[in-house]
């Protein structure tokens, strides 16, 4: 079987929740890659303040990606927030990032220039983002959860629901 050009890549995010834009990016970089990597980077420290807990979310990702039929998705949880970690801990060939209007850019740059200082490429790829999962997740406390109903994975709207959305 012959290599795909990306060979193993990740795409680290909170996913918090996971989105309908994390599952395009994920679905664009499967088409593209041997294996893929959904990296939630998550402190120890942090993990309180998580909307989703990681355990969740990366169970939710990986009901996602199965619904999508991406059988070269995997998920993996960075609780020590270190993405030379999953770089290294993966075997991972790039770093896969998506812009969208919303993003914080000095936060980017900074990510961008510690994946650079790595030594691995970093994938910029296209974004099909309408809200950002900090957005989702402000409207679905606001009791606006049929507001995102098309912004989260079918199995995540379902999760939002049993969970009141909280």
């Amino acid at each position: 079987m012959e290599k795909k050009f990306l060979g193993t890549v990740i795409l680290p995010g909170n996913f918090d929740p996971p989105t309908v834009g994390h599952m395009n990016s994920l679905k664009y970089l499967s088409q593209r890659s041997d294996k893929v990597f959904a990296v939630i980077m998550t402190l120890k420290a942090e993990e309180g303040n998580r909307w989703i807990p990681s355990a969740e979310a990366k169970r939710l990702v990986e009901e996602a990606a199965a619904e999508e039929g991406l059988d070269n998705v995997s998920v993996y949880v960075e609780d020590e927030g270190w993405l030379a970690h999953s770089v290294e801990a993966l075997g991972a060939d790039g770093v896969a990032r998506s812009f969208h209007p919303a993003i914080d850019m000095e936060k980017e740059m900074e990510l961008i220039q510690a994946v650079i200082d790595l030594n691995v490429p970093v994938h910029l790829i296209p974004s099909q983002l309408d809200l950002r999962s900090s957005q989702i997740r402000v409207l679905s406390q606001e009791g606006l959860l049929d507001e995102v109903k098309e912004q989260v994975p079918p199995s995540v709207f379902r999760y939002l629901q049993e969970h009141g959305g909280k």
